[in-house]
């Protein structure tokens, strides 16, 4: 068997788009040593079809997106009124509301979980319509695409109507591969404003000694970001025999304080023009953050419909929200949009040589150790502002947004 890691080719999406298509299964996906999803390849089984690399996105030249040129695409701020959905989402609900909209309109449902036994996420379609509750909640984490993927465009398979949920990077894989086998109007594609994806290695750290501090071995739910503390802040909750075991301090937190220093994202995350481009997705979701909503406590989600398919879907759950269309310059300054994350690779490389044997916390400290004076600064400020109630944290944050200039 000759194995060839496809690792040495580009800094790789971990999609899964390449596995998926393979018509030879001749390319798996494994964990690497920093705890990023890979294709390997078994070039005894590989065909020379080039299928993988026609779906992956670093072979191909995306191009930049000017969105004003877009007068079709609408920007809306969304949040379901019902508020046990928006008490048990993670913005708005828009999400969990559009999966059981359009499973009762007869569509395959195909989201993310988070499974418990392995603490990883993954995707999955629905059975019936309460697996869509498991799809609540956004996951921090990367997702395993393949086996679920592989089925879903299965040559064999009825061919039904199916909504899919997932990062830029997947619905780019599919959305590319649907349209070589004219299967692309089956499809709803629905994906997020995406940050990046941190190392799984991190998040099973950071579970392990969450276990270790609880002394449980295994977790019944874990809540992302919990709106315990409201809407905005990154806490994680974790549920065991339905008591509330573990609550993440906001001021502190290793994994977060991790993920958004992007020392410890895929490294294709630090450049991705996929989350700077609607090119792909019929729907994108995410957070609507910035000056329109920071007094709000429950949660608003950035809705953007791009396509008419993506306009008729959102039909199916207007009257169960409420709904105001938003120019651009009110969302995208405050999302990831255009933005290259300048990675200091000697820092990035000593964090993870640490993953293996030291604690998060020491992994953690070393991070702030080699911050900047004025990443100091605003950290020291966060962390004194965070003692205060969620309604006070908005309120400062929405001077903030009066004075600061995008």
């Amino acid at each position: 068997m000759n194995i060839v890691s496809k690792d040495i080719l580009h800094p790789c999406t971990s999609c899964g788009g390449c596995a998926v298509v393979c018509p030879a299964n001749a390319i798996v996906m494994v964990l690497n040593e920093q705890g990023f999803y890979r294709p390997v390849l078994d070039v005894d089984k590989c065909v020379d079809c080039s299928l993988c690399t026609k779906v992956c996105y670093k072979y191909d030249d995306v191009k930049p997106y000017n969105i004003a040129e877009h007068k079709e695409i609408l920007m809306l701020a969304c949040q379901a009124r019902d508020n046990a959905t928006l008490n048990t989402t993670t913005s708005g609900g828009i999400a969990y509301l559009l999966a059981k909209a359009l499973y009762r309109q007869g569509y395959k449902c195909i989201g993310v979980v988070y499974d418990t036994l392995d603490d990883s996420a993954k995707h999955v379609c629905a059975a019936d319509e309460k697996d869509i509750e498991y799809f609540k909640g956004s996951k921090y984490i990367q997702s395993m695409t393949y086996p679920t993927f592989k089925r879903m465009l299965d040559k064999e398979e009825k061919r039904e109507k199916t909504v899919l949920f997932g990062t830029p990077c997947q619905i780019y894989a599919v959305d590319k591969f649907l349209k070589r086998i004219n299967r692309r109007n089956d499809f709803l594609l629905v994906d997020i404003y995406c940050h990046g994806c941190p190392s799984l290695k991190i998040w099973h750290k950071y579970v392990q000694e969450i276990k270790k501090l609880i002394k449980k071995p295994r977790f019944d739910h874990v809540n992302f970001r919990s709106k315990i503390k409201g809407w905005g802040n990154f806490v994680v909750e974790v549920i065991v025999d339905d008591l509330q075991v573990f609550i993440s301090d906001r001021k502190k937190d290793e994994f977060y304080q991790l993920f958004f220093s992007n020392l410890m994202l895929n490294e294709a995350c630090h450049d991705c023009a996929l989350r700077s481009t609607l090119e792909y997705t019929d729907i994108r979701l995410g957070d609507f953050w910035g000056k329109c909503y920071d007094t709000d406590i429950k949660g608003v989600s950035g809705v953007t419909l791009v396509t008419e398919r993506g306009k008729q879907a959102f039909d199916f759950i207007r009257k169960e929200t409420t709904v105001k269309e938003h120019d651009w310059t009110d969302f995208l300054p405050y999302q990831s949009w255009n933005v290259d994350y300048q990675i200091d690779k000697k820092i990035r490389n000593h964090l993870f040589a640490m993953l293996p044997d030291k604690s998060l916390k020491e992994i953690q400290d070393y991070y702030f150790a080699h911050q900047s004076f004025s990443q100091f600064i605003k950290r020291y400020i966060k962390k004194i502002i965070f003692l205060f109630s969620p309604r006070f944290i908005n309120r400062v944050k929405k001077m903030y947004h009066q004075i600061h200039v995008f």
